[in-house]
């Protein structure tokens, strides 16, 4: 049985709504995620790559799995066991390390110690991969706030994600909920001419070759009903041919010969992008949810087993 292209997506976006609120304390939100990060506020490490039992405990002696993404302070504890790899990007070092277990790391005020464990293969962060990481710390600060997109009524959009970039010409539009009886789906170009019109009477809308999309377009959208009152709105952009060929060409493949770190730095270039579906599509294969914070959540093996079946 051949598993509908959208369907997914649609288990990797209900992953991310359901995980975001279950994210550890230390990770807590405040102040405006625009405000610059103070100093102490900076990570010293980010986990980029996380496989087999790892645990990091943190200043509150709280105890969970070690996920990529999650930042490294000083003070952390990591407890590798047996056959676990965890790989540590430390942007200030300009060094990517990999430790393997059972080892115990200990994060001090500018370095890693091992105490007891076998000592990591070092190599250097490579400039665009330096880049990323700065980026990301930019954009997701520590003490981020930004809120999860709530359904509005009974109707939530799924897809496109709100500004997300397209890399391809062909957007799809996926829903779920209560649609608007005999409601309209109204797409408008970047100067707000109306693009296209089509009755919504199905949750997965597939739009056909006449409509014509092109390269480097932006479009805003509205759902409304068969009254003209306004249900949702929201926005995307399809990339400009040269963007999605740099994006796509840069690509690592998701198997077993690929190291894991790479697929995230991969994932981060392409959130930072905002071109959701390729990151989510690789948060997944990394066993993570992301919010829109930045934040990595585990996916429980049931749901990851999912996942990856519906992905194919």
């Amino acid at each position: 049985m051949r598993i509908q292209p959208w369907l997914g997506r649609l288990l990797i976006l209900s992953a991310v709504c359901a995980l975001s609120g279950g994210l550890q304390a230390q990770q807590a939100t405040a102040p405006t995620p625009t405000a610059p990060a103070k100093a102490d506020e900076q990570p010293l490490a980010l986990i980029m790559a996380s496989k087999g039992p790892a645990m990091v405990t943190n200043l509150k002696r709280e105890r969970y799995p070690a996920l990529p993404l999650q930042r490294l302070f000083k003070g952390h504890q990591i407890d590798l066991n047996a056959g676990a790899r965890v790989a540590i990007a430390l942007p200030g070092a300009g060094q990517q390390r990999v430790y393997t277990g059972p080892a115990r790391l200990w994060v001090g005020a500018g370095a890693i110690s091992v105490r007891p464990g076998p000592a990591p293969k070092v190599k250097a962060l490579s400039d665009d991969q330096l880049d990323l990481l700065q980026q990301w710390l930019t954009e997701y600060p520590r003490r981020g706030n930004k809120a999860d997109l709530k359904p509005t009524g009974n109707l939530e959009v799924l897809e496109p994600r709100q500004e997300a970039l397209l890399l391809s010409r062909s957007p799809e539009f996926q829903f779920r909920g209560e649609l608007p009886r005999e409601g309209s789906l109204l797409l408008f170009d970047g100067q707000g001419k109306r693009f296209w019109v089509q009755q919504l009477d199905k949750d997965w809308i597939h739009f056909p070759s006449s409509v014509g999309f092109d390269w480097g377009q932006n479009f805003t959208w509205e759902v409304r009903k068969a009254t003209g009152g306004r249900v949702l709105s929201g926005s995307f952009r399809i990339a400009s041919e040269h963007t999605a060929r740099t994006l796509l060409a840069a690509r690592v493949p998701q198997n077993e010969d690929s190291p894991l770190e790479d697929l995230a730095f991969y994932a981060m270039r392409l959130q930072l992008a905002r071109a959701y579906d390729e990151a989510d599509s690789i948060w997944t294969y990394l066993g993570i949810a992301v919010d829109r914070n930045g934040r990595p959540a585990r996916i429980p093996p049931e749901q990851l087993s999912r996942l990856s079946k519906a992905q194919g």
